[in-house]
């Protein structure tokens, strides 16, 4: 998952002049099998986002790539050494939209089922009555139709964007929205929208505290074991990694 965030002073549609604010807020930064992790933690990225700047034609490239799985952070701590808190796309998103409401800001959302949407937004205008919820729109539309689903949220004029579609589809999505200009903060949360719902329940926080996340949502919904078995070959490159880089220290070592 990505946070990824344009100026607000940067023109296009529905953009808000600003005075020009600081530069923009970088953090350390690791590159695990090939892709851009920070090592943020929640708070980092709240303080942050009313103020990034950056505009990028990319996911990869996006202003703050937050771990939000376990497997990401395990990962960081076999090939880098390092430690950082796992960010769950949900709680984020939680924590962004009520910042959202406390700022006043206009929130669009797209994705989930259509009676999973509506539940999120009845919930929205229930816990965060000050939020204004320019739109939403279900994510089970047509490729063919994402120009225009494209078009109807950015000129909603959001601050905040909510992109709930799954892997893949929607980076997709959200580099086309970026292109199209005009939205300071988009944030992708995978299929949160149905835990946020109550669609979904969410793991007990004892679950979370032992990092068996997966397993929890395995056992509840089965027919994510084929995407599971990725898991596995995961785990095993990164140990491939990690035995590599160290075989090369060693033989390094002795030559010297």
């Amino acid at each position: 998952m990505a946070v990824a965030a344009q100026s607000r002073a940067g023109g296009g549609a529905g953009a808000q002049p600003a005075a020009p604010g600081p530069p923009a807020r970088r953090f350390p930064r690791a590159v695990l099998l090939g892709l851009p992790v920070d090592l943020v933690r929640r708070e980092e990225i709240l303080e942050a986002a009313p103020a990034e700047p950056e505009l990028r034609a990319a996911i990869e490239e996006a202003s703050v790539v937050y771990p939000d799985g376990v497997g990401i952070a395990w990962a960081l701590r076999k090939l880098h050494g390092v430690r950082v808190p796992v960010l769950p796309g949900c709680e984020l998103m939680d924590d962004l939209l009520r910042l959202a409401g406390r700022e006043r800001w206009r929130v669009f959302l797209v994705g989930a089922r259509p009676e999973v949407l509506a539940a999120a937004v009845e919930r929205l205008h229930r816990e965060i009555p000050r939020l204004e919820v320019a739109g939403a729109m279900h994510g089970y539309f047509p490729d063919a139709d994402r120009a225009a689903v494209v078009a109807r949220a950015v000129a909603a004029r959001p601050q905040l964007l909510i992109v709930a579609m799954g892997a893949h589809r929607q980076e997709t999505f959200v580099r086309e929205v970026l292109a199209a200009g005009g939205v300071p903060l988009v944030l992708t949360v995978g299929g949160s929208l149905d835990a946020y719902s109550g669609a979904v329940p969410r793991p007990p926080r004892w679950v979370l505290g032992l990092r068996m996340e997966w397993l929890y949502r395995l056992l509840r919904q089965p027919f994510r074991a084929p995407r599971m078995a990725a898991l596995p070959r995961f785990a095993c490159r990164v140990l491939r990694l990690r035995y590599a880089r160290n075989r090369r220290r060693c033989v390094a070592s002795s030559s010297s």
